[in-house]
């Protein structure tokens, strides 16, 4: 219903916002010459079949090849509407067929250089190539190749290679994350290390030391969830706009958000264990630091993994709910309660619970392991003994190697769950 000024300055918009990286799909009904050369790409359709899908000043060689001559100073979108409701005794089948071979064609062709194209068309040109000069007609062929050739590089730009896209997008995240999340973490290191000061190495401060394992494993579980249930539903239309406007693709965005992620959660988990494992006096056998290390970071991660699949799948405003609810519940099981004392209809909830399996690993990394009797400045002490503390919480037959592979598988699962959702949702209409 436009005019064709008002036309020409639509198209022309269009042109400017598609130059400036986003993709722009319109259909328009017999075009003058002015506006249908401003089209990057063409895509025609007759009888639900393409019969044409190329670039502008390809389509009159395109027809041409096929026998069907365009009339100099004639419209080519007049002429194309021509051929398409079947003038000029023109084969629909055989144009849909040869449109689909120029396609298939076009996708498996190298880019070949303009230094190399020049090559070719010397060659076929009478340039002496062995002592032989080629005949003209292979001149003309390499020359009419060589059009298809840079119509078809114009007309597809090779997009960048996952892994260009992968480093693009990563350098981008971690920009965004690092710095204030690893100043978290070292606040609340130093907040734990003075409240809970020197309770790890005394045998008349066990159970503050157990209530500082617990608030380790919450405060690792929630700073790995939630940071990522907040921010990745917020960067869903920046990645759903980007992956419909075909700038990255689907899995070197998503592994550049979870290789950013997970190093830089690791980071801040171990700026927080460095501070308040030292203030709180925890036991300094190498063994005992690499297990709580080991089961520190696999938590945090396993929490990640489970922000990111409540992320996708929940809206922001539930997801905010969703998230720190379901880790309060699964932190129910191992602390508050003990096994004997669950009711059948939640014990699965206990054995699925990985906070559960990492708290007690973290317990029996600090007091297992035959670990010798605790200093004490009280006259009596009554978990002396850690080996007597460990089976009042009935956690002694717990197998931490067990326990963080099973966390860890966790942590996988709800990856793998969080990329097909990621996709489901992306791709839906």
């Amino acid at each position: 219903g436009l005019d064709s000024s008002s036309c020409s300055q639509c198209v022309s918009l269009l042109k400017l916002l598609a130059q400036q990286g986003r993709t722009i799909v319109c259909t328009i009904h017999q075009p003058s010459a002015l506006l249908f050369e401003m089209f990057d790409h063409l895509y025609a359709v007759a009888d639900g079949n393409c019969i044409y899908q190329g670039s502008i000043k390809g389509l009159v060689p395109f027809l041409g090849d096929m026998g069907l001559m365009c009339p100099a100073y004639h419209n080519p979108a007049d002429y194309l509407l021509e051929v398409a409701i079947g003038e000029y005794d023109a084969d629909i089948t055989v144009l849909a067929a040869e449109a689909a071979k120029s396609a298939s064609e076009r996708r498996k062709l190298p880019t070949i250089t303009a230094a190399a194209n020049e090559e070719v068309i010397r060659a076929a040109s009478g340039t002496s190539v062995g002592g032989h000069k080629l005949p003209s007609q292979y001149a003309s062929l390499a020359s009419s190749e060589n059009s298809s050739i840079d119509d078809i590089s114009e007309a597809s730009p090779v997009p960048a290679s996952l892994f260009a896209q992968f480093l693009l997008l990563y350098y981008r995240n971690i920009i965004k994350h690092l710095l204030l999340r690893i100043g978290a973490h070292l606040t609340i290191g130093l907040v734990f290390g003075y409240l809970y000061s020197g309770v790890g190495s005394k045998g008349d401060s066990v159970f503050a030391n157990y209530v500082y394992l617990y608030g380790t494993t919450l405060f690792l579980v929630y700073t790995g969830k939630m940071a990522v249930t907040l921010s990745f539903p917020l960067e869903m239309s920046v990645l759903r706009r980007e992956y419909f406007n075909r700038w990255y693709s689907l899995l070197p965005s998503f592994l550049a958000i979870i290789l950013m992620e997970i190093p830089v959660q690791i980071l801040c988990s171990m700026a927080y264990i460095s501070i308040s494992y030292a203030y709180t006096e925890q036991p300094w056998e190498e063994y005992r630091i690499l297990l709580f290390i080991m089961i520190c970071v696999t938590v945090t991660l396993t929490a990640q993994a489970c922000g990111f699949f409540i992320g996708v799948i929940t809206p922001f405003k539930i997801a905010v709910f969703v998230s720190p609810v379901t880790a309060v519940l699964l932190s129910t099981f191992g602390f508050n309660i003990f096994y004997h004392d669950i009711p059948d209809a939640f014990l699965w909830l206990y054995h699925i619970s990985y906070f559960r399996a990492a708290f007690h690993s973290l317990v029996v990394s600090v007091y297992g392991h035959n670990r010798t009797h605790l200093p004490c400045e009280q006259l009596y002490c009554h978990y002396k003994y850690p080996d007597k503390f460990l089976y009042e919480m009935d956690i002694r037959d717990v197998d931490i190697s067990e326990n963080t592979i099973f966390v860890g598988s966790v942590g996988l699962l709800m990856h793998v769950c969080t990329v097909a959702a990621l996709w489901i949702k992306i791709n839906r209409r």
